[in-house]
């Protein structure tokens, strides 16, 4: 995990909730631009979401949407889908590009993109997640492969902050 700041806004930092903005979406061979549904990474709360990491996860799925077994390698499915991030609230981009999501993580014992600070989501803001998928090979090791499962956790806190200023 990355650092945990003491303060936020010139105020004290007083208490961490765990928390999770978690989503998934289904990708078809060599589909694009797929957003993740308008509200999955929206912080609708008062607190301020500290953001320490980004956990993608692809599971292969069959014709039936059935996971398949054995699961096809992560190494693999993380190698055919793309990702690009954009914070709305700041029309600020987190990715340049599109990006593999095999690119985004540290690698195969941990597959996280962890934050070395804190990357904060306001009351109102979101993160906006549009998903790219290559054209699926026809290899045997996923020859049943149809459609792939495309889940990506947005993983951190919930900050509460100090006493209030005098002015509220």
């Amino acid at each position: 995990m990355g650092r945990l700041p003491a303060m936020f806004g010139n105020k004290p930092i007083t208490a961490r909730q765990p928390w999770i903005m978690y989503g998934e979406i289904g990708l078809t061979t060599a589909q694009i631009g797929i957003n993740f549904p308008d509200t999955t990474y929206l912080n609708n709360t008062d607190r301020p979401f500290e953001i320490h990491r980004f956990v993608p996860f692809i599971s292969g799925r069959d014709v039936n949407n059935i996971l398949l077994q054995p699961p096809a390698d992560q190494d693999t499915l993380s190698s055919l889908v793309k990702a690009k991030i954009t914070d709305l609230g700041k029309s600020a981009p987190m990715t340049k590009v599109s990006t593999r999501i095999r690119n985004m993580v540290k690698g195969q014992s941990e597959r996280s993109w962890e934050l070395a600070d804190p990357y904060y989501l306001l009351k109102g803001e979101q993160l906006q997640i549009i998903a790219d998928a290559d054209t699926f090979p026809a290899n045997s090791a996923i020859a049943n492969l149809n459609n792939l499962l495309v889940q990506i956790g947005v993983q951190g806190f919930f900050i509460s902050l100090g006493p209030p200023s005098e002015g509220r």
